[in-house]
C-alpha cells in the first residue's frame, strides 16, 4: 500500500528516517548526469535506474537565515588619513579635484589667510628693525643685551606668524590621490573639522573572518572581489572583530585577519565588495557529515528530497558541531529532506515513489502522518 510522502513529511520532518521507495524516470527536462558509486563509504553503490526499489534514510531540514551573518565587506587603501582644519576659518579656493593624483606636500586646500599674511608681514618687519638696531648700537654691553633680546623676540614673533600662516595651507601628507572633499568653498569650518580624504592605493586591504588554523602571516589567500578571485596576503592577524561575533554560532575557531593586495597597476579601488567564504549568502543548515558528498567540480555537495524529486545541492563546509554533524551552507529550500544514508548512488533530477508497505509477520502498518514504530525504520511506504 503507498502513502502520500507530504502528509508523513509534516509529522515526521524533523526526525532521521529510513524508507524504501521506488524510483521513476526524471523529471522531464532536467539534464541527468549518471550517478557516481560513493567513493565517501569506500564501497561502490549500484547506480540507480528508473524501477528500481531503494532505501532512503533523510532528515528534514530547519533554515538558519543567512541574514544573521550578513556583514559588509569593502577594499580600504592601507594608507588613508582625513585632513583636518587646523584652525577656524572660512575655505578660501580648493586646488585640487576629487581623484586627482597629488605629490606628498602638494597643497589641496587653503583657508582664506589675510589676517594671516598681514601678521607675517608685520612679524617680518619688526625683525629687521630689530636687527638693525642689534647692529646701530653703541657699543655698550647694556645696550648689547638688550638690543639681542629685542632681536629674540622679534624671531620669535616671525616664526609664530609664518606658522600660523602655513597652517592656513592644507597639504598631502603623502603622494596619493584626492578621494573626496569633506567641505565647499566659501564654508566656515572649525579647527579639527574634517575637510578632505587623502588615500595611498599602491596597496589595499581588507578585514576578515577566517579560521584560526588557517591564520598565518605572510600565507596567500584568495578572495572573491566584485567577480575576480584575487589573491592577497595576510598581513596580520588580530583578535576577532566584534562585528563577526555571530560567526561563533558557525565555527569553532574564528579570529581576524588583515589582508593586504598589491595595487600599483591601480586596478583595485576604494570601495570594492569582498566576500570572504566564511560568511555564509545562502540558507544554513545542521547536517550529518555521512550527507556530505563529493561533486564533480572539486566542491562539495548536499543531497535532498525535494517534492519527490531527488536534487543535488552544491554546499560550503561550515563548522562542526559535535561529533559527526556540521553546519554547511547552500540553496535549500523549505520542506527539503536531507539524504545520509541510501542504497544506490542517485542522480540529480530523479523522481521517487513510496513504495508499498513490506509487511512483516505481526508489524504494524505505517499510515499516513504517523512514524512507523522503531525497529521498522527500514520498512517500506
Amino acid at each position: 500500500m503507498a502513502f502520500d510522502l507530504r502528509a508523513l513529511r509534516q509529522s515526521v520532518s524533523l526526525s532521521m528516517m529510513g524508507a524504501t521507495f521506488l524510483l521513476i524516470d526524471p523529471a522531464p527536462g532536467l539534464a541527468q548526469p549518471p550517478a557516481a558509486p560513493a567513493a565517501e563509504t569506500g564501497e561502490a553503490k549500484p547506480i540507480a535506474s528508473p524501477g528500481d526499489q531503494i532505501v532512503i534514510k533523510r532528515e528534514g531540514v530547519q533554515l538558519i537565515d543567512p541574514q544573521k551573518y550578513r556583514i559588509n565587506f569593502s577594499l580600504v587603501p592601507k594608507n588613508r588619513v582625513e585632513l583636518v582644519a587646523p584652525a577656524d576659518g572660512v575655505i578660501r579656493s580648493i586646488t585640487q579635484k576629487p581623484g586627482a593624483k597629488v605629490a606628498g606636500q602638494s597643497e589641496i586646500l587653503r583657508l582664506e589667510n589675510t589676517r594671516a599674511k598681514l601678521h607675517l608681514d608685520r612679524a617680518k618687519a619688526l625683525f629687521k628693525v630689530a636687527t638693525l638696531e642689534q647692529k646701530s648700537g653703541d657699543g655698550s654691553e647694556s645696550a648689547k643685551a638688550v638690543s639681542d633680546a629685542k632681536l629674540e623676540a622679534a624671531k620669535a614673533e616671525l616664526d609664530l606668524a609664518q606658522l600660523i600662516f602655513d597652517q592656513t595651507s592644507i597639504r598631502a601628507p603623502f603622494d596619493g590621490e584626492i578621494e573626496r572633499f569633506l567641505v565647499a568653498t566659501g564654508e566656515f569650518v572649525r579647527a579639527g573639522q574634517p575637510v578632505a580624504v587623502v588615500a595611498d592605493s599602491s596597496q589595499i586591504v581588507v578585514e576578515i573572518p577566517i579560521e584560526r588554523a588557517a591564520a598565518e602571516v605572510g600565507k596567500a589567500v584568495k578572495l572573491k572581489i566584485e567577480g575576480n578571485e584575487l589573491e592577497g596576503k595576510i598581513e596580520s592577524v588580530l583578535p576577532l572583530n566584534p562585528r563577526f561575533d555571530n560567526l561563533r554560532d558557525l565555527f569553532e575557531t574564528v579570529t581576524s585577519a588583515i589582508v593586504i593586495f598589491e595595487n600599483t597597476d591601480g586596478k583595485l579601488k576604494s570601495g570594492m565588495t569582498v566576500y570572504p567564504p566564511m560568511i555564509p549568502r545562502q540558507n544554513v543548515v545542521e547536517v550529518p557529515a555521512a550527507a556530505i558528498l563529493n561533486s564533480g567540480d572539486g566542491g562539495r555537495k548536499v543531497q535532498v528530497v525535494r517534492l519527490n524529486v531527488i536534487r543535488d545541492i552544491p554546499v560550503n563546509l561550515l563548522a562542526s558541531v559535535g561529533t559527526g554533524r556540521l553546519f554547511v551552507s547552500g540553496a535549500f529550500l523549505a520542506g527539503d529532506e536531507v539524504v545520509y544514508e541510501s542504497s544506490h548512488a542517485l542522480g540529480d533530477g530523479f523522481q521517487i515513489q513510496p513504495s508499498q508497505l513490506a509487511t512483516k509477520p505481526g508489524a504494524t502498518p505505517a499510515t499516513p502522518g504517523r512514524t512507523p514504530p522503531p525497529g521498522n525504520s527500514d520498512v517500506g511506504f
